[in-house]
């Protein structure tokens, strides 16, 4: 075969083989191209598909997030609901339990005001503010009250001064009646008189108490007064004092006598510690009344076998009479009882001090001590008044007895100097102040009475009375009254039989069971 002919297929055949790996390759390229194509859109899908993972990640997230939220605001308002109803009850019970019983603690301390009604509250901001708003009402309150305590005893002070101008007008006037008729002749209306003014005495007595209790002062002056004389004129200003008062028994061994800027006041406080005293005690036994002299001053002791007092009437007692503490018109009951507070003013003004305590007979003794401060020596030339006690002598012995005798006789009693006559009052009545001077005849001083130790008790002050310096009592000029005028002695007997009726007449008028003053107890 020629070569040619084996040359043309060959041709043929590579160009077709050509042709085939022209198109294999063409394939492969575009194979390739379409591989890369996909792998770019897929690799788009990929990060479409991260991109959509990613906000499918934060919408769950975000919608978790607005869950919680929603869950934390749903418990919140659970719990602010819950907070609100608990403060409305706690508020409903400040209202309804604790701001009443705040009320009735600050009338009566022994009510107990409640605390919050839920423990879990307690030291709280609820609580915290609960307790400044009871506070604040206890302040409102308070000085509510002491200024409309204050405008009522200032009201009470203004008209227990007019009832006391207007009752010692009336004691003046009694006054002028009994002078007026004192004869044998005018003895039933000598006696009804009596009677009118020891019920005088008693009101102006009351009205005293009442104002002081509010703030006033007593209201009299006197001068330098024997303390004996205050004794005696505070046993008058006290109802049936005759047949329900011993005493009062002297026990002063010096001519002591009380200044004048606190006479009116320890009469007073006397003369209602013994209506207390007479007012609770209904036996046999009457009441006591003494006066001693102390290292400090002096003291006036009552004794009682009344019904006595228990342990919060001590303490209430203790608390008034220290007038120390300031005392409402509410806090002395209903109806009031002035007396303590009254005493406590006036012991607290002058440094007095009163104290009780059980007596020996299961009643109540209360001591009134008087300091050297307010105490005089009186002068020699005064003496007590006919109604004063004398001194309690000690027991003299026989050999004593036997030698003051001799003394006695051997050496003639001085006689009293002339004096001019001086004009008594009624130890009863409280209008005029005590004699400082009344005249008596006194025993000689014997040699034992003249050598009774003093003691070491400090000097009281000295008070001197000046000289009279009107004329002295001369016969009277020309005529035929021609006769001495009313001597001291005369005087003295004239009133002290004055005295004596009054008394009886007073013992006539009030009947022995009559009742007592609802008010009389302090």
């Amino acid at each position: 075969m020629p070569p040619d002919s084996f040359s043309v297929p060959i041709t043929i055949g590579a160009a077709v083989l050509a042709i085939a790996l022209a198109g294999v390759v063409i394939f492969h390229i575009r194979l390739r191209r379409d591989l890369a194509q996909v792998r770019g859109e897929l690799v788009q899908a990929r990060q479409a598909h991260e991109h959509l993972t990613r906000e499918t990640s934060a919408r769950n997230q975000w919608q978790a997030q607005v869950e919680r939220q929603a869950q934390e605001s749903a418990e919140q308002t659970r719990e602010a609901r819950a907070q609100q109803d608990l403060l409305h009850a706690e508020t409903e019970h400040l209202i309804s339990k604790r701001i009443p019983a705040l009320l009735s603690h600050l009338r009566a301390p022994h009510v107990i005001v409640p605390g919050v009604q839920n423990p879990a509250l307690a030291g709280t901001d609820i609580d915290r503010q609960h307790r400044a708003i009871l506070e604040a009402l206890t302040r409102g309150v308070r000085e509510e009250g002491e200024r409309i305590d204050e405008a009522a005893q200032a009201v009470v002070r203004g008209a227990m001064s007019r009832v006391q101008t207007q009752a010692l007008r009336a004691q003046d006037l009694l006054a002028g009646v009994q002078q007026r008729y004192s004869g044998d002749e005018h003895t039933a209306l000598l006696r009804e008189v009596l009677g009118l003014d020891m019920f005088n005495e008693l009101m102006i007595r009351r009205v005293q108490v009442t104002g002081i209790a509010c703030g006033a002062t007593p209201g009299l002056s006197r001068d330098d007064t024997y303390l004996v004389d205050l004794m005696v004129g505070a046993i008058s200003r006290v109802e049936n004092f005759e047949q329900r008062v011993e005493g009062p028994a002297n026990h002063l061994r010096r001519r002591i006598g009380v200044a004048a800027r606190a006479a009116e006041s320890i009469l007073l406080i006397t003369a209602e510690l013994l209506a207390n005293a007479v007012h609770h005690s209904h036996g046999t036994l009457k009441v006591t009344i003494a006066v001693h002299e102390t290292n400090t001053g002096a003291a006036i002791v009552i004794d009682d076998a009344g019904v006595g007092l228990n342990e919060d009437q001590y303490a209430r007692a203790t608390r008034l009479l220290s007038g120390t503490h300031p005392v409402r018109l509410v806090d002395l009951g209903n109806p009031p009882h002035t007396g303590w507070a009254a005493i406590g003013r006036q012991a607290a003004h002058y440094g007095m001090q009163v104290t009780v305590k059980k007596s020996a007979f299961g009643g109540v003794q209360a001591v009134l001590n008087i300091p050297t401060a307010l105490l005089v020596e009186m002068p020699e030339d005064s003496r007590p008044s006919v109604l004063a006690p004398e001194p309690i002598r000690a027991a003299v012995p026989a050999a004593a007895t036997a030698l003051r005798s001799a003394h006695v006789a051997a050496v003639p009693a001085p006689a009293p100097a002339p004096t001019p006559a001086i004009r008594l009052e009624p130890v009863t009545s409280s209008v005029r102040p005590e004699p400082a001077a009344t005249p008596r005849t006194e025993p000689a001083t014997t040699p034992e009475q003249r050598l009774t130790p003093a003691g070491d008790l400090a000097p009281l002050p000295q008070r001197r009375r000046q000289s009279p310096t009107g004329p002295r009592p001369s016969r009277s000029q020309g005529g035929s009254d021609d006769r001495l005028l009313t001597t001291p002695e005369e005087a003295q007997k004239r009133w002290g039989d004055f005295q004596v009726g009054a008394e009886a007449g007073r013992r006539e008028a009030l009947p022995p069971q009559q009742q007592h003053d609802i008010t009389e107890g302090i």
